[in-house]
């Protein structure tokens, strides 16, 4: 453990981002900063829509589509890590990892892997503290990453307004969901991913029963 790794949780603990333990997941507190970090980098014009109502809107998406608790409860958590990673952009990762390489000789490539990997921690830290397994089944993770790709386009379509996709592609052919989006204040995105965690993480219900 070294100092220059420890991040302070709004519930004032430190928790060592090169060696998270499942003991310092601290979901109220992570609720609290999912709830506060901005889908989009903030770059939705006029509104602010945060990580945890995108996990909220998906999981409940998630629920009526197939009532698989343990589905919505992985897409729940997937972004977990960004409560104190942050949502760092695809781009920003590259222009990272492309500026070391010019400088110092290491692969962007390799770059890139390191933040997966330091992703990949908090992941494995978060679903032990919440009673799930990490990775998570092929067939999960496969759905779970169909329901981000419906949010996006959802999202895009209710919150960017007219404004162009650079890269609409991969996107090309996925429907959104029906209901349009009005952003939440912090405070609800907060109480609702709490409730929903509380309701469907495996290690809450026990805890509560």
């Amino acid at each position: 453990m070294s100092a220059a790794t420890i991040l302070t949780l709004c519930n004032g603990r430190g928790i060592d981002l090169l060696a998270p333990l499942a003991s310092d997941i601290d979901f109220d507190s992570y609720a609290e900063q999912l709830a506060k970090e901005k889908r989009y980098n903030g770059a939705t014009p006029g509104e602010e829509y945060s990580v945890a109502e995108h996990l909220c809107r998906g999981g409940d998406a998630i629920l009526i589509r197939t009532a698989d608790e343990i589905l919505a409860a992985e897409f729940l958590i997937h972004d977990g890590p960004e409560g104190v990673l942050k949502d760092d952009t695809t781009p920003k990762k590259h222009a990272i990892a492309e500026m070391i390489e010019r400088r110092c000789g290491v692969l962007a490539p390799k770059i890139l892997e390191c933040f997966a990997e330091l992703t990949d921690i908090h992941d494995r830290a978060i679903h032990e503290a919440a009673g799930l397994a990490w990775p998570m089944p092929p067939h999960i993770a496969a759905e779970v990453k169909r329901m981000d790709l419906i949010m996006f386009v959802t999202e895009w379509r209710d919150l960017m307004g007219d404004r162009p996709h650079p890269n609409w592609a991969p996107y090309s052919g996925i429907q959104p969901l029906a209901d349009r989006i009005v952003p939440w204040r912090w405070e609800t995105a907060k109480r609702g991913l709490l409730d929903r965690w509380q309701r469907l993480l495996p290690a809450l219900q026990a805890r509560a029963a």
